[in-house]
Parts: structure tokens; sequence; C-alpha cells
């Protein structure tokens, strides 16, 4: 009994050609789960950063509140780096999904616990 006379460049090129189809329908999910699925959903923990709140001081400068691990973080952010400004407990009674009503606020509240 003899066995089938089998091209390998016909295979190779076959095989090469499904791995890139089917690296193309999982880019593809990937990306339609990216844009249209679950908010945050390659987002590993609840535990992750947060941004609360933003304020755009100049063009490419910023300060802006971060709650990370129950903390409430107040940071400079620029071009060259990112820097702390303050640090403090996060107020449990307001929610970590809902933003501050304003920044002046959360800068407000935060002077008049320093002092």
């Amino acid at each position: 009994m003899q066995l089938p006379a089998v091209n390998s460049g016909t295979t190779i090129l076959t095989t090469a050609g499904y791995l890139f189809l089917l690296l193309g329908a999982i880019f593809l999910a990937y990306y339609l789960l990216k844009r249209f699925g679950v908010p945050n959903a390659f987002i590993s923990g609840q535990n992750g950063p947060r941004l609360i709140s933003r304020l755009m001081l100049g063009n490419r400068q910023s300060v802006a509140v971060v709650r990370y691990r129950n903390k409430d973080l107040l940071l400079g952010v620029t071009d060259n780096g990112i820097s702390l400004l303050s640090e403090e407990e996060a107020d449990d009674s307001q929610e970590p999904t809902t933003p501050v009503k304003s920044f002046a606020s959360f800068l407000k509240g935060s002077s008049n616990n320093e002092a």
C-alpha cells in the first residue's frame, strides 16, 4: 500500500494561512470587546487606580485626583513625570465610581482637613 504524495510547500502555506486567520479572529474579538464590550473588562481586580477628577493647568500639565487602595492621591502630571502632591484616606461615604462635584471642592476639602 502506497501513501499519497504530499506537497510540503502547499501544506506549509495552508497551515500558515489558517494560523493567520485564527490570529486575525482573536485580534478582531479583542478589538470588539474593548470597543463595544463591558467597560474595564480587561482590568483585573477592584483595587486598580481610578481617576476621580482632573484639572488641566496648561498644554500638557494637569493636577489629578486618583483613588488607589482606599487613598486619594493628588498628583501633578507633566511631560517629564508624575509627582505626588498630597495623600489622604479616601472618604468612605463617597462612592469611588462617582466623581467629585468639582476639583475646587476637593481641594477645599483637603485644605480643611489639614488645618
